[in-house]
């Protein structure tokens, strides 16, 4: 989305946040503080996205300025912005509505400075050393395929051939998991737009933007026709955490709205309005929320809520839950028994634990012994598989069950009597066999 200031203010904002330049802490002459407040209540009343909730801040600011409320930090810009900005989050708290005294910035602003041509170079450096915040794309077990992404920059064209390559490379994964747990930079749309296209084989509108200050709309879809014939159908699982922003949460939403994505994680941070700043003279300056999403099927957004998950967990759990996720809906399909195991298997993968100090050392004396071929010791407080001249540590999965090697999971099974009588073998491809202990 462009913003009728300038590029270069575009960019900064890019990734959600705000520029801050130090400002003065002090200034010589007092703020001439009604012409600010009515200069604030001028650039609500414009583009504020909320025009009733504009309204009523303005004539809180007003009632406020009549009180002489400012006078005693009207010498100090930075105390007197941070208290305009308490008041006004006393009539509506918009996290993305900042007052702040930032002389450099609403220099530039007023006088529509354009990027230099280093700045522009600069953006470009970045985009390509972060190779377009497109950080990790690889195959899971049980052909999963995992591609995190950080950001959505505005050089689509410089990065689809990135995009094109990593998903190019999980075309023939069965699922997908698009990790958005770190995406906090925001973004463009556009560059939203262009992602969720590889996933849907018709032209499908995904989200609009109303914007206040143009007195317009744009719609966004996903358009196959942009993917240059890479289409992938398989199910998609995003993962998200409470960090999860603006640009990202956009993704997030319509995908899940479109009935294209299971959310797995946690509730996103709830930034729905692209925001702007704008100067309000002397050195001041107001971001404003000046445009709203507006997703075609809720006919709302994730402004304040955040985009709530279909399965809740912490973040840093998210990805082993979706992979179980994927398992379990497999299992559900499973033409087979054996197909079933090796679901089973994949899923007890995901869960090992190294520590075995979880576990009381006398129970690990009740699995020693020997079970057909496989020879279980105890050393220390580590278990040991040994099979003909191998040897290999057991890894704990839950309970009595371990990671024999990487095919094969052990669990001891107790008798009537209560003894380890016997092992069962699971195989990576399902298989299943016992082993009796002598």
């Amino acid at each position: 989305m462009k913003n009728p200031t300038s590029y270069f203010l575009c960019l900064l904002l890019l990734f959600g946040k705000t520029y801050l330049c130090n400002g003065q802490a002090t200034t010589n002459q007092a703020i001439k503080v009604d012409r600010l407040i009515e200069s604030i209540n001028l650039s609500l009343e414009k583009h504020y996205v909320f025009p009733e909730k504009a309204q009523a801040i303005t004539k809180f600011l007003q009632t406020q300025t009549k009180k002489k409320a400012y006078t005693s930090v009207s010498k100090d810009p930075q105390k007197l912005a941070k208290q305009i900005q308490a008041d006004i989050y006393k009539i509506h708290r918009d996290p993305h509505m900042v007052v702040e005294y930032n002389p450099n910035l609403s220099g530039r602003i007023q006088g529509k400075v354009e990027p230099s041509e280093e700045e522009i170079l600069q953006t470009k450096i970045f985009g390509k050393e972060n190779n377009y915040l497109f950080k990790k794309v690889e195959v899971l077990p049980g052909n999963i395929g995992y591609i995190s992404i950080n950001g959505f920059l505005e050089h689509i064209n410089e990065a689809k051939p990135i995009i094109e390559s990593a998903l190019g490379f999980l075309a023939n994964t069965s699922t997908i998991i698009i990790d958005l747990r770190e995406n906090n930079w925001g973004g463009e749309p556009d560059m939203v737009s262009q992602v969720e296209s590889y996933f849907f084989k018709e032209k499908t509108r995904m989200n609009d933007l109303v914007n206040r200050t143009n007195k317009d709309t744009t719609f966004y879809y996903a358009d196959p026709a942009k993917t240059d014939g890479l289409t992938l159908s398989m199910p998609i699982y995003i993962l998200t955490s409470k960090k999860t922003f603006s640009a990202a949460e956009d993704f997030s939403y319509a995908m899940q709205q479109a009935k294209r994505a299971t959310i797995v994680g946690e509730v996103t941070g709830g930034g729905a309005h692209p925001t702007m700043p704008f100067t309000v003279g002397q050195g001041f300056v107001v971001s404003i929320p000046f445009a709203r999403s507006l997703n075609p099927v809720t006919k709302t957004d994730w402004e304040g809520t955040g985009v709530i998950p279909d399965f809740k967990i912490e973040a840093s759990k998210a990805l082993l839950k979706a992979q179980e996720l994927i398992f379990r809906e497999r299992q559900k399909m499973a033409k087979n028994e054996k197909e079933k195991q090796k679901l089973e298997y994949l899923i007890n993968a995901l869960y090992v634990n190294n520590d075995l100090l979880t576990l009381p050392l006398d129970q690990f004396d009740q699995f020693t012994g020997t079970y057909g071929p496989l020879v279980i010791y105890r050393d220390g407080n580590k278990l040991f598989c040994k099979f003909a001249d191998n040897i290999t540590e057991l890894a704990h999965i839950s309970k009595n069950r371990f990671v024999l090697d990487g095919n094969a999971h052990i669990e001891f099974v107790k008798d009537s009597k209560g003894n380890y009588s016997k092992a069962t073998l699971f195989v990576s491809d399902g298989g299943i066999f016992e082993e009796l202990r002598k």
